[in-house]
């Protein structure tokens, strides 16, 4: 077997169904319910986002990052939403945890990270999302990521690298 064969085995071992009917996508539906309640007409969209629409998500290491974009006109600040959702989703049932951008919780076995942002204006996809360890916000537009990953053309090397940092228990993006 060569190196190239041994790591597309690895690679179809660790593959994740993405599409339209993964049972992950699942708790999109379970939760959309709830997060609408939580934002109200602010709400504009709930989506996956992160590695599992970039393509390089692993079966070992799987979660979705549902992505909850506000209306740019929400009045609370970007820290008062982000505690906000963590509360609202402690009060309806969930255990969830901090993270640095996101809220994780587990549905149906899943584990779930929501991404709370802020529209920066009507017309495009920039969001401002709160980081919680600086205490700050920054910047984000996930199309333009997910974009910049699948356009690279390299998936199935950023895979084989989250499995490697995975394994030696590396901490790194």
């Amino acid at each position: 077997m060569t190196p190239d064969q041994y790591l597309n085995t690895i690679l179809m071992r660790e593959t994740v169904n993405t599409g339209p009917y993964s049972p992950v996508r699942g708790v999109q539906a379970t939760l959309y319910p709830l997060l609408q309640r939580w934002a109200g007409n602010r709400l504009v969209t709930v989506h996956p986002s992160g590695s599992f629409m970039k393509g390089t998500a692993n079966l070992s290491g799987t979660d979705i990052d549902l992505f909850v974009s506000l209306s740019d006109q929400t009045t609370e600040t970007l820290k008062q939403l982000y505690d906000k959702l963590f509360n609202f989703m402690m009060a309806n049932g969930y255990s969830p945890s901090r993270q640095n951008v996101s809220i994780n919780l587990k549905v149906n076995s899943y584990s779930v990270d929501l991404v709370p942002a802020k529209k920066q204006n009507s017309y495009g996809d920039d969001h401002s999302l709160y980081r919680r360890r600086a205490d700050t916000w920054t910047k984000t537009n996930v199309v333009s990521h997910i974009n910049h990953v699948i356009d690279s053309g390299r998936q199935n090397e950023i895979r084989v690298l989250k499995l490697w940092r995975d394994q030696k228990h590396l901490d790194f993006p």
